[in-house]
């Protein structure tokens, strides 16, 4: 068993962005090897909105994640949450890493290439079905 971090790690540590894409109203990063990560929003789960998508995808693209933790945030109304820090390098030598913070949630909802050793597999007809005898 393993925490979603070292999970997201194994597929995307160190990878770079490529693009960033929107798919069903929700926005992804696309890494150099086609993994797919969504944007969602750590107080809610929900697909984080309100920003330019254009401006977003010149702000990420080309970085790469540098380094991830996870920490729980105290919400307004008292009640804490997990927060994934997304830490991404800098663009050149004058600016500064991007830290994006987003829901543990982006490790279950994120999409996998064909290739990923890693990518979940469907339930085998024998498990969908109960194990019949």
């Amino acid at each position: 068993m393993e925490c979603a971090a070292e999970y997201l790690d194994r597929c995307l540590g160190l990878k770079r962005v490529v693009d960033m894409i929107q798919r069903d109203q929700v926005d992804f990063y696309v890494f150099e090897d086609g993994h797919e990560l969504p944007l969602l929003c750590f107080c809610c789960g929900e697909p984080l909105t309100g920003f330019d998508l254009e401006e977003s995808r010149r702000r990420i693209r080309g970085r790469r994640l540098e380094q991830m933790s996870i920490t729980q945030v105290a919400l307004d109304g008292g009640d804490d949450r997990p927060q994934f820090r997304l830490e991404f390098s800098k663009r050149g030598l004058f600016s500064h890493p991007l830290v994006v913070p987003l829901s543990p949630e982006v490790a279950a909802r994120m999409r996998h290439p064909d290739t990923c050793p890693h990518k979940p597999q469907p339930p085998s007809p024998e498990r969908r079905r109960g194990k019949q005898r």
